[in-house]
């Protein structure tokens, strides 16, 4: 894949895959899916942090890249939270509530992990 942008895309299916997979596993056991989310979303952090920057924006993984880039996860997931339990209320099953929430979170996810990557 030429593009950094395509490879971001790659990546970041392989982490909506593994997060929602998680999050699934978690509600199927009654866990509440606000705390199924944040579980499942914390821990695609780590995946994607290592993918982004190795592979998507091939640079090297630095200390200072590593602390700034849960900042940019922080800001999505303030925005995140605020947003699934607004879809939840809005009649969005919970099942599709995090996908939903994947693709209107996704080009602000690419832009700030870029800047990231370059600085």
């Amino acid at each position: 894949m030429e593009s950094d942008k395509t490879r971001f895309l790659a990546a970041g299916a392989t982490t909506t895959v593994f997060s929602y997979a998680l999050y699934l596993g978690l509600i199927s056991f009654s866990i509440n899916p606000m705390a199924a989310y944040v579980v499942s979303y914390v821990a695609g952090i780590g995946w994607s942090y290592m993918v982004n920057m190795l592979w998507v924006f091939r640079t090297k993984v630095r200390w200072r890249s590593f602390v700034r880039y849960p900042l940019v996860y922080a800001l999505q997931a303030i925005a995140s939270f605020l947003l699934f339990p607004l879809l939840l209320k809005l009649g969005i099953a919970a099942w599709a509530a995090p996908i939903v929430v994947t693709v209107i979170m996704l080009p602000c996810t690419y832009l700030l992990s870029r800047a990231i990557a370059r600085n």
